[in-house]
């Protein structure tokens, strides 16, 4: 971790990472809620799977986008859908994880270790 002002931290490497990062998995349409570069590390603010089909279509929205009567519906009913569903999404969004984290080592070399010490999800990065 590092403060500001530390010398020798790539401050701009690290705000890029965090939105490649971030890119990366809206693109799948993984729920990300936030990103950021704090004390010197990459934090992307994630979860996996879907819960309504308003995490399809607006994924990263914290508030709705949807007409109430239709907001009501995909939370009351289309919810039990998504358990079904999400047997084969997660697997696929896990993929989607590590690869965006692959991606962005990949390409910043220097900074591994912001990138990976502060992952959401920390077990699913084993190895990389």
């Amino acid at each position: 971790m590092h403060y500001w002002g530390d010398e020798g931290v790539d401050w701009n490497a690290i705000n890029d990472a965090a939105y490649e990062i971030a890119m990366d998995l809206k693109k799948w349409r993984i729920q990300v809620r936030d990103w950021k570069e704090k004390y010197g590390t990459v934090r992307i603010y994630c979860s996996l799977g879907w819960y309504q089909f308003h995490n399809i279509t607006h994924p990263g929205h914290c508030f709705c986008r949807y007409p109430k009567w239709l907001w009501k519906l995909d939370c009351r009913y289309f919810r039990r859908v998504f358990g079904i569903i999400n047997r084969f999404v997660i697997p696929l969004h896990i993929r989607a994880y590590r690869k965006a984290y692959k991606n962005a080592i990949k390409k910043y070399p220097h900074i591994r270790e912001e990138i990976l010490c502060c992952a959401d999800w920390d077990e699913l990065l084993k190895g990389l």
